[in-house]
């Protein structure tokens, strides 16, 4: 029996599978060395058209890229079952793997497959409830949860946005989330929506008890003129932490308080010299207002800055006068009975001037005091 016309026969199919497998390197290579992504797309979709399921060497990595390439004109809904795709299949990295699945709820969602979308970012929570580090867990499950949020809060769907919000930074405290939050808050109070708002951020800040929420709930009882439970939660979240945002809030509640409610004057002050220190580009207008009502309980500093304008009113009185009188004249024009008139001014304005100067001088102690005061404050902030 002639065996060679079989081994010749096995030796071409072999040849052959070689030439296929290499003309499948070669289209995969050639479609990865496309500059352009929109380009690069179209010619992975042709090498997954022609090597679907043939067990290629890239086909896993041709469905990957597909996925993660941007390009505008791609469908979004084949990228997205790409990408599912590729994430089943043997070969792909973990990191790749990562980046399929915070892509795909987004692919899902702008083809219109809403509950597709959440699906996805639920896919992403799960995994991030088996990650063996705890913060990246924690990321990727507050990251799922938050494409779930933002995916409702662009169908209009508030409360389920608020829900996934304040979920997700339960699980991780970043402030890309906080700045969902303070976007939500945003888009319902250009609605006029604060009932709403409201709920949520009651909510928030029963989840939460910290200086985000308590400066969202809080904003938002201001905006519907709740002063007081506003002044009220903005207090809570200061005691907790001490940010710039709410020292300021806190202490243009109170300064607003104070005209009518003068046992609050204490308070106030502090307030104002605390949002002075933690807002620097603000400091000059709170620190002014604080001395303003610091001066203010000395009865005698300011019956001493009454005396002070009368005195500058007296300067300003006999400065015009002794103006009038030399006004285009020269030395040689003034009278002697001028010239005593203009010694007489001249001697008035440097005695009011001396009355200020000792008033001032008084009121150095009073104002000393109130620098030591500042001091104090900033010892107390760590500043």
């Amino acid at each position: 029996m002639n065996r060679k016309p079989f081994v010749f026969v096995i030796l071409v199919l072999a040849l052959a599978g070689l030439a296929a497998a290499q003309s499948a390197d070669e289209d995969y290579l050639k479609a990865m060395q496309i500059a352009d992504n929109c380009q690069k797309v179209q010619a992975l979709d042709s090498y997954i058209q022609k090597y679907a399921g043939q067990g290629t060497t890239n086909e896993h990595w041709a469905y990957a890229y597909y996925c993660l390439t941007p390009c505008a004109s791609k469908s979004a809904q084949k990228a997205a079952e790409y990408g599912e795709k590729a994430i089943g299949m043997p070969g792909i990295d973990e990191q790749t793997k990562l980046g399929l699945m915070a892509t795909i709820p987004g692919l899902y969602n702008t083809a219109g497959q809403a509950d597709k979308a959440d699906a996805a970012a639920r896919k992403l929570i799960d995994y991030g409830k088996t990650a063996s580090d705890a913060k990246t867990g924690a990321r990727l499950q507050a990251g799922g949860y938050l494409m779930i949020g933002q995916f409702a809060e662009k169908a209009g769907n508030y409360d389920k946005a608020a829900e996934n919000y304040i979920t997700a930074y339960g699980i991780f405290k970043d402030a890309s989330i906080s700045k969902q939050l303070n976007g939500l808050a945003a888009t319902l109070y250009k609605n006029k929506n604060f009932v709403e708002a409201e709920k949520v951020f009651r909510q928030f800040y029963a989840a939460d008890k910290g200086p985000e929420s308590a400066a969202l709930l809080g904003q938002t009882l201001h905006k519907q003129d709740k002063v007081d439970e506003a002044l009220a939660i903005y207090k809570e979240g200061y005691a907790i932490k001490k940010t710039p945002g709410l020292a300021k809030n806190i202490a243009t509640i109170m300064n607003g308080k104070v005209k009518s409610d003068p046992a609050l004057t204490t308070e106030t002050i502090n307030a104002l010299i605390e949002a002075a220190i933690l807002n620097p580009k603000e400091s000059k207008a709170f620190l002014g207002a604080a001395e303003y009502l610091f001066v203010g309980q000395d009865k005698d500093l300011a019956a001493g800055n009454a005396k002070i304008q009368e005195h500058n009113k007296a300067i300003e009185e006999f400065t015009k006068t002794y103006n009038a009188k030399i006004e285009g004249k020269s030395e040689e024009d003034l009278s002697e009975t001028d010239k005593r008139l203009l010694k007489t001014l001249e001697a008035n304005i440097e005695a009011e001037k001396a009355a200020i100067a000792k008033i001032q001088t008084g009121q150095k102690s009073v104002r000393d005091k109130f620098a030591a005061l500042v001091a104090q404050v900033k010892t107390r902030l760590g500043k």
